[in-house]
C-alpha cells in the first residue's frame, strides 16, 4: 500500500454498513491506499424503546465486527475508529483528507433510513471534494465483475466529472463505458402523432448528438476502452436503474454544496440511490 490518503468508509453495524466495508475495501486495494473505518456514535439519536441498556454504546460491537469482516476478506491495511457527532457531517468532515467516502444505502435501522434524513441521502446532497460511493445491500462481493461502468450523461459541466472519473476507472479496471442520457418525451416533445415526418425521431436524434459531443474527447483519450451510446425517451432514474442491472457501477454527477440540507439533492441521482442494482458513484463539481 502506498500509506497515503485513504478511502473512507462509514459503519454502523448493520449487515449494509459491512456490505458497503468490503467494497470499500476492494476499492482501496484496487486504488493501492488504506483504508479508514468509522463508526460515529450520535449522542443526539433518541434511544430505542424497551429496557434500559446498562451502558451507552461506545462503537466497540461495530469495530469487532467490522474487524472480522475485514479479516474474512483478507485485508490488512485498515484503521479503525469511533467519533461522536451527526454521522453525515462528521463523515464529509473526514472526506476531505481522504480519497473517497463510502456509506451503505441503508443503515442504522434498516427501512427507518429510507427517509431523506438517511446518512447516505444527505452526504450525497453536500458538497465533498472526493467521490461519494452508495453500496446497495444488494451488492454481492462474490460475483464476477461485469465490465461495465454506466455514466448518466447530461451534457453539463457535472456531467462531464463524471466522464473523467468513470473513464479513469474503466482504465484501471479494464471495463467498458456505458454513456446514457435519457430524457421524458412528454416533458420536452410534442405528441408523436402530430410530427410531420412520422419516422423521425427527433428525441432520440437529441439524445445521439448530446452523446457523441460529450464522449468525443473522453473516446479519443481512451481509445483501447469499449463506450456503447443509450440515447433513450424516458425517465433518466428508470433509465438508469435498468442500466445498473448488469453494470459494476453507475456514476453520476452531483453540483457541490454547501447548505447542510439533503433536500437540495438532486432528482435523478436521490431516485437512483433508491432504485440501483449496483453501487452509485456521485462525483461533484465544487462551484466556485
Amino acid at each position: 500500500m502506498t500509506g497515503g490518503l485513504p478511502v473512507l468508509a462509514g459503519i454502523d453495524g448493520s449487515r449494509d454498513g459491512l456490505i458497503a466495508l468490503a467494497w470499500a475495501a476492494a476499492y482501496a486495494a484496487l486504488r493501492d491506499a488504506p483504508l479508514h473505518a468509522v463508526h460515529v456514535v450520535d449522542d443526539e439519536q433518541q434511544p430505542p424503546a424497551g429496557p434500559l441498556v446498562d451502558a451507552p454504546d461506545d462503537g466497540t460491537e461495530v469495530l469487532d465486527d467490522a474487524l472480522q469482516e475485514l479479516d474474512r476478506i483478507g485485508f490488512r491495511d485498515a484503521t479503525l475508529e469511533v467519533r461522536h457527532g451527526h454521522p453525515a457531517q462528521v463523515l464529509l468532515e473526514l472526506a476531505e483528507r481522504s480519497i473517497a467516502l463510502v456509506v451503505g444505502r441503508r443503515g442504522m435501522g434498516g427501512f427507518a433510513e429510507l427517509v431523506l434524513g438517511s446518512t447516505s441521502q444527505v452526504c450525497t446532497a453536500l458538497s465533498t471534494s472526493v467521490p461519494l460511493f452508495v453500496v446497495p445491500d444488494t451488492w454481492d462481493p462474490h460475483a464476477p465483475a461485469r465490465g461495465r461502468i454506466v455514466v448518466g450523461v447530461d451534457g453539463s459541466v457535472e456531467g462531464q466529472d463524471a466522464l473523467r472519473f468513470g473513464f479513469e476507472l474503466a482504465a484501471a479496471t479494464h471495463a467498458g463505458i456505458v454513456g446514457v442520457h435519457a430524457i421524458e418525451l412528454r416533458e420536452s416533445y410534442p405528441d408523436p402523432r402530430v410530427w410531420l415526418d412520422p419516422d423521425r425521431q427527433p428525441a432520440v436524434e437529441t439524445c445521439d448528438e448530446l452523446l457523441s459531443q460529450a464522449l468525443e474527447g473522453w473516446t479519443a483519450k481512451y481509445p483501447e476502452i469499449p463506450v456503447e451510446q443509450r440515447g433513450i425517451t424516458d425517465h433518466p432514474v428508470l433509465v438508469l436503474a435498468r442500466e445498473s442491472a448488469d453494470a459494476d457501477l453507475v456514476v453520476v454527477g452531483g453540483v457541490g454544496r454547501t447548505a447542510f440540507s439533503e433536500l437540495r439533492l438532486g432528482s435523478v441521482a436521490r431516485g437512483l440511490l433508491y432504485h440501483s442494482h449496483c453501487p452509485v458513484a456521485v462525483v461533484h463539481h465544487q462551484e466556485n
